[in-house]
């Protein structure tokens, strides 16, 4: 055992968060919250949330080094990445390698839900770099 110490997490016991740059803030009104973080428990190496994407909601084209995956819980919605389009909805997993342009859209008209993960130690690690 690694010496790290278990956690369970209830999300409904946190707080959604968003964009801290207005500018950002003001073209994607997407929220999360983070379940397993470093800045938050004892984890290194893995970052798990949850995001909710309000119907017709998308976050622009965009990279960042960690590689990450999506689950779609719920919602339907419109993946790009590197160019290839997919639809997303419920049971959809996605994989998005090191610095790969992507982005998602909400096109359903209930909220697109998915669970993320990356792979590094603490979400404030990445660095969003927009690509539109």
């Amino acid at each position: 055992m690694s010496g790290q110490k278990p956690i369970i997490i209830n999300q409904a016991e946190l707080a959604w968060e968003g964009w801290a740059d207005p500018a950002i803030a003001a073209k994607s009104q997407i929220r999360w919250k983070l379940l397993v973080t470093g800045e938050k428990g004892p984890s290194s190496g893995l970052v798990t949330g949850i995001a909710e994407f309000p119907t017709g909601t998308r976050l622009p084209l965009h990279h960042h080094e960690p590689e990450e995956t999506y689950y779609v819980v719920s919602g339907t919605g419109n993946m790009t990445i590197e160019n290839r389009e997919s639809e997303i909805e419920p049971g959809s997993a996605v994989f998005i390698p090191s610095n790969a342009k992507h982005a998602v859209r909400c096109t359903g008209g209930e909220p697109l839900i998915f669970v993320f993960s990356f792979a590094c130690h603490r979400f404030d690690q990445i660095i969003y770099h927009f690509d539109e």
